[in-house]
């Protein structure tokens, strides 16, 4: 069975160590994609990156939780602090988006502004996910599709990776968080149930496109080269997605012992290493961006629709 893997760095723009760590994982390394904060820091130099390597896939990177917004503060007061800063905890800030009529006023206005951003830049627009998987939150879902349509962007990211796999392949099992893995699963579930109502309803509404399998949020943060390895070789879907978090503060410190020079995370470290360009390589993987795992998608659901025929 064909596949085909996407390679994706989430926090571009962050900072400057975090594009740094994103453009050596392109040019040295697999990473194929990358989902860019507009309103960090480093988006700027993101930019400039990106603009100067047009074989890495861009997408927008939404933020409502955790970071900051791109409007002023006094513009959405009550959905971030003075300092325009989200809240931190997922949990109380879908809370606040679900029960407070302002602050989902608020929050569409900060995601219409976030897209408008990215649209803005001229990048080719490759996909379109949430920090902290906040898009699949159910106050958030909806302007998200809204805005996603508004653009002409049908390239989302829905996460689904396998419990037991990732537990017989040396994944972590201490800090694994089960309650907000099968929380994102029932989000995920009824995220499907809407694309699909929607479609049904309309046929000629263009179908929103997502990878069989994502997988990330189950080792996020640790994404080691011995599991990325192991990873690789257990992929379930025929598209799939594996995202990273090179050069943030998320991504677990290398060993002293591993670390070459400039490499401090795991992550970046696993992207770099041979052994998984190797393993891609034996596999026969097809990897690239959300734009060409598309066309891989329906290359195969008209290579499989004339078999039948």
């Amino acid at each position: 069975m064909q596949r085909f893997l996407i390679l994706n760095a989430d926090d571009f723009g962050l900072s400057p160590r975090v594009n740094d760590a994103v453009l050596r994982a392109h040019t040295q390394g697999v990473l194929t994609s990358a989902s860019l904060m507009v309103t960090e820091p480093g988006f700027h130099e993101a930019l400039q990156i990106a603009q100067t390597h047009p074989t890495l896939g861009v997408g927008l990177h939404i933020v409502v939780s955790c970071d900051h917004a791109l409007l002023p503060p006094k513009s959405i007061p009550h959905i971030v602090n003075s300092n325009g800063r989200f809240g931190a905890d997922p949990l109380r800030v879908g809370l606040r988006y679900a029960l407070s009529k302002a602050a989902q006023k608020e929050l569409y206005h900060e995601m219409e502004a976030q897209f408008a951003r990215f649209a803005a830049t001229g990048l080719p627009w490759s996909h379109v996910d949430g920090h902290q998987h906040m898009h699949l939150h159910p106050a958030v879902l909806d302007p998200f599709l809204a805005l996603c349509r508004a653009y002409n962007i049908y390239r989302i990211r829905l996460p689904f990776e396998e419990f037991f796999a990732h537990w017989r392949n040396g994944g972590d099992h201490v800090n694994l968080n089960i309650g907000a893995a099968l929380f994102l699963r029932l989000l995920r579930r009824r995220a499907l149930r809407i694309l699909h109502a929607v479609l049904a309803d309309n046929d000629r509404q263009p179908s929103f496109f997502y990878c069989d399998r994502v997988y990330g949020q189950l080792q996020s943060g640790n994404m080691h080269l011995n599991y990325v390895v192991k990873l690789l070789q257990r992929l379930e879907g025929a598209t799939n997605e594996i995202y990273f978090h090179p050069g943030t503060d998320y991504a677990k410190k290398l060993p002293k012992e591993l670390q070459p020079p400039s490499v401090e995370d795991v992550e970046l470290h696993a992207l770099l290493h041979p052994s998984v360009r190797t393993q891609i390589a034996v596999l026969e993987l097809q990897t690239g961006t959300y734009i060409e795992a598309e066309q891989f998608a329906s290359r195969k659901a008209i290579a499989n629709t004339t078999i039948k025929s």
